[in-house]
């Protein structure tokens, strides 16, 4: 009896020294996957544990899963709609369904994600990206809203609830849509020569303009010089004492004005009125 006795008292010392203390951290499941050495089928264990220590058997393996909304990133360099190259990030923000973690590891195993999703979250991403044109996926703003709202009902159809997994979609986000570098300079270039050619036009245009005034000017001064029965010497000393009498008109005293005229004789107006 005695030696029964100590025999149980050895097992379960035995039991406490090769058992273990498990903590689960907060926004975290333990699932519990036993592993018999010798007898039992083993398995993952449906209940999860909580937050806290759990005591483990030594053929217990703990696999904490993180049920916090986690951000997956992915980078692509794809073609759009005409063919051009665009590069961007695409973000799927998810977490595994609380109380659910065993399910989410007995049926995908602690590497979901990189082994049952992305792919397919890739395959989604580019199809929606490649119908769009490269002008209206750089500068159309309701585009990307378009986008991450086709993304996130292809993810959530055709992936999670086909699939009926443990996974709850928050959202997808889609980053700024950019054309490589190296096509975004040449774009830049062809800009600046475009409004260059712009600038030239313009000024050509003023050239002309001006060039157009001058004339109907001289059209002008020409009629009116015919109209006064003057000749061009005549009209250019009629012109220049219009002109010394605006400047006499207003200035703020006195003005002796000398001045040589092509020729005599022109009958001169009165200068100024009398002060």
């Amino acid at each position: 009896m005695r030696h029964g006795a100590w025999s149980m008292l050895g097992a379960v010392g035995v039991l406490l020294l090769t058992s273990g203390c498990v903590a689960i951290e907060a926004g975290h499941e333990g699932v519990m996957v036993e592993q018999p050495f010798f007898f039992g089928h083993g398995g993952v264990d449906p209940a999860p544990s909580k937050t806290g220590r759990v005591w483990v058997a030594p053929t217990t393996k703990v696999i904490e899963v993180d049920v916090r909304p986690l951000q997956y990133s992915e980078h692509f360099d794809i073609i759009s709609a005409e063919n051009a190259p665009v590069s961007f990030d695409a973000f799927m923000i998810a977490n595994v369904v609380e109380s659910r973690s065993p399910e989410l590891i007995s049926r995908y195993g602690p590497n979901w994600y990189q082994n049952n999703v992305k792919e397919a979250f890739r395959t989604f991403v580019r199809e929606e990206v490649q119908r769009y044109p490269l002008f209206q996926l750089t500068t159309d703003p309701t585009t990307r809203t378009k986008l991450q709202d086709a993304i996130a009902r292809e993810v959530q159809n055709k992936l999670i609830d086909k699939q009926n997994m443990p996974i709850r979609l928050n959202r997808v986000v889609v980053g700024s849509i950019l054309p490589p570098k190296g096509v975004v300079e040449q774009t830049t270039q062809t800009i600046v020569q475009e409004q260059r050619k712009i600038t030239m036009v313009e000024f050509q245009k003023a050239e002309e303009a001006r060039e157009k005034a001058e004339k109907q000017r001289g059209i002008a001064d020409r009629a009116y010089r015919e109209s006064l029965g003057l000749t061009a010497p005549e009209f250019v000393d009629l012109r220049r004492i219009e002109v010394q009498k605006e400047i006499v008109q207003h200035s703020p005293s006195a003005l002796t004005v000398i001045m040589g005229l092509e020729r005599v004789g022109i009958n001169m107006p009165p200068l100024a009125s009398d002060r």
